[in-house]
């Protein structure tokens, strides 16, 4: 009974090693997928097609630096380097203006959301 509930054990802690392996894991398709939800904001065509591209190229970007043989903490300054840049990107397709305030702010958690996933993540193909 003894070394049935150690292998039992050993197998539980297995499963979990993979199913937290594989959360972390992310491919283009789903990282795009990602980050073109935009949670409810409605965009006007143009917008939702500026607002594609400039996620297309933050997705190119991240899985760039993924292949990149860099520390943690240099990766990880990339990572906010290239959603910085992508944010700015959003604020220059929505405006300043106080009409679009509650909308950036939204994209902006989003934003800061996938920015905290991405660092804990490893990029696959």
């Amino acid at each position: 009974m003894k070394l049935n509930f150690s292998k039992l054990t050993l197998l539980t802690i297995f499963t979990f090693c993979v199913i937290s392996l594989s959360a972390q894991m992310l491919n283009k398709k789903s990282l795009i997928s990602d980050l073109n939800d935009t949670e409810g904001v409605k965009l006007t065509p143009q917008q939702q097609k500026d607002y594609e591209a400039s996620n297309n190229k933050l997705a190119g970007d991240l899985f760039d630096l993924d292949k990149k043989s860099k520390s943690k903490d240099d990766r990880d300054k990339g990572i906010d380097g290239l959603f910085d840049k992508r944010d700015k990107d959003i604020d220059n397709i929505f405006g300043k203006d106080s009409k679009y305030n509650d909308t950036r702010k939204s994209l902006h958690k989003t934003s800061n959301k996938m920015r905290r996933k991405m660092k804990l993540a490893k990029l696959v193909m």
